[in-house]
């Protein structure tokens, strides 16, 4: 993961430096009297933002897997691979 450095601009130096996609190389704050109204960022930071937190959602669902997973064994709701293999073989030969 990278660390992103970001500069405030005012709407004036904003325009300008959007101007042309060479001058403009990253995140920047848009302030109106000094308070930020909009952040202009660049199609790969966005994308990367993207995949950033889709991993997040992946890692959240596995650890919630986990938890339901060790739940349901303190609760004694789980079964062997035998029997697990059992119903499956009666699944499919009733369908």
């Amino acid at each position: 993961m990278t660390t992103r450095t970001y500069k405030s601009l005012s709407q004036k130096a904003t325009k300008l430096g959007l101007a042309t996609p060479e001058t403009f190389r990253g995140g920047v704050w848009v302030t109106r009297n000094g308070d930020a109204e909009l952040f202009v960022q660049t199609a790969e930071e966005r994308q990367e933002e993207l995949e950033t937190l889709e991993q997040q959602r992946q890692a959240y669902a596995l650890l919630r897997l986990v938890l339901l997973a060790k739940q349901d064994i303190a609760e004694d709701r789980y079964s062997s691979v035998s029997e697990v293999k059992m119903r499956l073989r009666s699944a499919r030969n009733k369908g």
